[in-house]
């Protein structure tokens, strides 16, 4: 199914603690990443605040299922995701 950026931003945030998996484009270096993560995740962190508020730079916090850490996803970046067994392509 292919839906917008901003749906897939939506979708994901609804998500609520589920698994999802997730390919975009990172910054950093423009290669394509996949990732099998879940938002909501609290029982790893460190304690104190993030330096910024990842909604202000276009960013979804999730965490890590593979690498069991922290990530951050662009979500105007995003090529596809895969949520409640439904695959979406994002447009460009």
């Amino acid at each position: 199914m292919k839906i917008t950026a901003v749906k897939a931003a939506e979708i994901l945030t609804a998500t609520e603690g589920k698994i999802f998996s997730v390919k975009f484009v990172k910054r950093t270096t423009g290669e394509v990443r996949e990732m099998v993560a879940r938002t909501g995740v609290k029982a790893h962190l460190k304690g104190g605040d993030a330096a910024y508020k990842f909604s202000d730079k276009g960013l979804l916090s999730v965490y890590d299922v593979a690498a069991k850490g922290y990530r951050s996803i662009p979500l105007d970046a995003i090529v596809s995701l895969k949520s409640g067994g439904e695959v979406y392509e994002v447009e460009a």
